[in-house]
């Protein structure tokens, strides 16, 4: 008997890539394995649910305990189209360290484990992924990111047709697919996604748009600040004074904690510490989700060129490609 993880994300691949095993592997101990960025659509884990039932095999939920948005709070920066550690610390290494390390992350959870053929099932594991033709250029990462373990994609291997699969088991596809998205993941947020992506979700889903708006406002305005405490180029006469940056960021991470840890909450007024007199190094390197002629578009503008019939890039899809990027 052998062991066989498919990385499960909640999308139509994973789940094509998931049939094609139990049907070839069907004595096998198999686990479907989800990991959860907190940030997901809730018909995701419907879907993920009504899969881990229809196929009859057990589903491993793991989490590091944070969302996107509370990972750039926590590393103090807004991720964007260029820049971005979302699914580097919140799935892989959330996986690798599990799989091939043995440490189990913040959070676990198990549905169907009455499935599990055998506890035991990461030793000489084959680990399936869900990539299709549309996306080989991220099989090449994939294998070299998992060696040593051996690592299949059947629907590239096997020309197999998702659509037809989920018809096979009665089950409706992710919600996200039916408003247009060619993902179901991240709930249409992913920081890494083009212009086309974000008018879309302002389009399909408005206040989740405005959510994410929000949120990025506030955080620009807490990294600005927190790089000007730590900035050691600002002139010495102007700078703060060592002894008292640790209570500057205690107060700043106080004053945006409770925000970011809590979507009811909104952000106490924080006071930049520069005032006027330095107003020149208030002024950072702008990140944001978005990109204009190759450089990040904050939502906020592409809100203005939205309603305002601007000029928006409607190919500029983008996404991050999940499992691409090394440890």
């Amino acid at each position: 008997m052998r062991n066989r993880i498919i990385f499960f994300s909640g999308g139509k691949a994973s789940f094509a890539a998931a049939d094609w095993v139990k049907k070839n592997h069907p004595d096998d101990n198999i686990v479907l394995y989800f990991t959860d960025t907190l940030w997901e659509n809730p018909d995701l884990y419907r879907f993920n649910d009504e899969a881990s039932d229809k196929l009859q095999l057990p589903l491993l939920v793991h989490s590091s305990g944070l969302n996107p948005m509370q990972l750039m709070f926590e590393k103090k920066l807004v991720f964007n189209s260029m820049i971005g550690d979302c699914s580097k610390i919140l799935k892989m290494k959330v996986s690798k360290d599990f799989l091939k390390k043995g440490i189990k992350p913040a959070a676990e959870s198990w549905r169907n484990q009455e499935y599990l053929r055998d506890e035991d099932f990461t030793t000489d594991a084959v680990l399936y992924f869900g990539i299709g033709f549309d996306e080989m250029h991220r099989e090449g990462a994939i294998r070299k990111n998992w060696q040593p373990f051996q690592v299949e994609m059947p629907l590239i291997d096997h020309n197999i047709w998702k659509d037809e699969v989920l018809k096979e088991y009665d089950i409706k596809q992710p919600v996200l697919y039916d408003y247009g998205f060619s993902h179901n993941n991240c709930n249409g947020r992913c920081v890494k996604a083009g212009q086309g992506h974000y008018k879309l979700l302002k389009t399909q889903m408005p206040d989740v748009f405005q959510q994410i708006m929000e949120q990025e406002h506030h955080l620009k305005i807490c990294v600005s600040a927190y790089r000007y405490i730590m900035d050691d180029k600002v002139p010495e006469d102007e700078r703060i004074p060592d002894d008292v940056r640790e209570q500057m960021l205690q107060e700043l991470d106080d004053a945006y904690r409770d925000y970011f840890y809590d979507r009811a909450k909104r952000p106490k007024t924080y006071i930049h510490p520069a005032g006027s007199a330095v107003q020149k190094y208030m002024q950072i390197k702008q990140y944001a989700f978005m990109k204009r002629d190759s450089k990040p578009l904050p939502i906020r503008d592409l809100r203005d060129e939205v309603d305002n019939d601007g000029q928006i890039d409607l190919f500029d899809i983008g996404g991050c490609g999940c499992f691409v990027d090394a440890m």
